[in-house]
């Protein structure tokens, strides 16, 4: 998106020409090219007439760097960002104060990543010129790219008192105010968008993905729906209906949103991931398994989607793939208690490995203390462990944040039983199948009576 959005920004700088020569004549030719008004020459043919401007050396320091920045603009064009910033570079060297080649090579550097020097190079365009706007514009973009939300709203706020009826820059800080979870604000900003623009999608989109996440499923639903009236190739706005049509259990229709996304954009891996989690919940486990090796291969840095798929050969009991999916899951993000659980209860289904099981356990509580799910699964691993005190040690620390869990009560009561605790044993195992008569199922395939 930050890429998208600093695209919009570059233009040349154009001349009239007087020929009185026909070296003059020749000259002006190039200055044409270079300049390239209404872009009537190909970018080769700009590039060219730049270059020969430049080797020429007739011309002032100001016109050099005017060629300079020319030339650079036609290079970024072209997708050939490092020729670009080096032209770049040449015109701020030729002209300090050139405050559109210093905007533009920000530009530049933000294609690049390195958004710490495209920050450096719009805050000096804004010293030469507070009121540059692409700069102002740009620079709250990569503050957001940045996760410096605050600066960024800043800049947003600035951009809007030079120009308060832009829609883009109250789209922009909706978004900056949903990062910060300041939904009222965000709400407010994308109202305003509508107000000054009822046909702008992205301010319907933006706002649907505040009442998404409040969550209002109702209202989130009928700015999506509305942002794919106004443009039927939205593919945020397809991708977001399908992630509400799943929030309400209806994978029908979700997988009918994020295929149309797919349709629009074949490479937009969040929608593959997202459509295998609602194959998955629709029981179609190999179309979930296809799904999540296309979004994988897109993105294969999505720890997420490790986990996905991995839950998914967990179901097909394809118990190597899944722990090797979940491996890989920890490997990408070590802070995910949700890919510690998953490995633990893997292999704890195989048996083969309770010690490896029980350190997975041990490392997801570790980032999630007093997690449910993982004291849960501990315990059971401690029951195979043979190690039933720790098991009730877990179970009730469960049992003081859930009173009435069926499972915990009934692996306590188990874990009582081989303490020697006959009595409480069975009280808790028929207090659990008090709430939940067939709980017992779980435990029978894990060898646990």
């Amino acid at each position: 998106m930050l890429a998208r959005r600093l695209r919009g920004w570059l233009c040349c700088v154009g001349f009239a020409f007087v020929v009185a020569t026909p070296a003059a004549a020749q000259q002006a030719l190039e200055w044409a090219r270079c300049a390239n008004d209404g872009n009537a020459y190909p970018a080769e043919k700009a590039i060219s007439g730049c270059t020969a401007v430049i080797k020429a050396g007739r011309e002032t320091r100001k016109y050099q760097a005017i060629a300079s920045y020319n030339r650079g603009n036609a290079y970024y064009g072209i997708g050939d960002i490092d020729q670009a910033i080096a032209d770049y570079t040449s015109a701020i060297r030729l002209n300090p104060k050139y405050v559109s080649a210093l905007s533009n090579r920000g530009n530049a550097y933000g294609l690049k990543g390195d958004l710490d020097q495209a920050i450096a190079d719009y805050t000096a365009a804004l010293l030469i010129d507070p009121t540059h706007r692409a700069a102002i514009a740009n620079r709250a973009e990569t503050y957001l790219a940045k996760g410096d939300i605050e600066h960024a709203i800043a800049d947003y706020t600035t951009a809007i008192k030079l120009e308060p009826k832009r829609v883009r820059m109250f789209v922009n800080r909706g978004d900056a105010y949903a990062a910060k979870g300041d939904f009222k604000d965000a709400i407010a900003d994308f109202d305003e968008a509508i107000r000054l623009d009822p046909k702008d999608s992205d301010a319907y989109v933006g706002r649907g993905l505040v009442h998404y996440n409040q969550p209002d499923y109702e209202r989130a639903m009928a700015d999506f729906t509305q942002a794919i009236r106004l443009n039927h190739r939205h593919v945020r706005a397809l991708y977001s209906r399908g992630l509400v049509n799943q929030a309400r259990h209806d994978y029908e229709h979700a997988i009918a949103d994020y295929s149309e996304a797919i349709h629009v954009d074949p490479t937009y891996a969040y929608a593959y991931g997202n459509r295998a989690r609602a194959w998955r919940a629709h029981g179609d486990l190999d179309h979930a398994i296809a799904d999540f090796n296309e979004s994988l291969r897109l993105d294969p840095g999505n720890a997420n989607d490790f986990n996905g798929r991995g839950l998914v050969y967990l179901d097909k009991k394809d118990y190597p793939r899944a722990i090797e999916d979940f491996t890989q899951a920890i490997k990408l993000d070590p802070q995910s208690a949700f890919a510690f659980s998953n490995r633990c209860w893997a292999r704890l289904i195989v048996g083969t490995d309770l010690d490896g099981a029980r350190d997975d356990c041990d490392a997801g509580l570790k980032l999630r203390p007093e997690d449910p799910i993982l004291l849960d699964r501990r315990a059971l691993v401690y029951l195979k462990l043979g190690e039933p005190h720790k098991a009730i040690a877990d179970y009730d620390l469960t049992l003081r944040l859930d009173p009435k869990e069926p499972f915990a009560l009934y692996g306590r009561g188990i874990a009582k039983g081989r303490a020697g605790d006959a009595d409480g044993g069975k009280a808790d195992t028929a207090a659990a199948q008090a709430l939940l008569p067939d709980v017992a199922a779980e435990f029978d395939t894990l060898g646990l009576k």
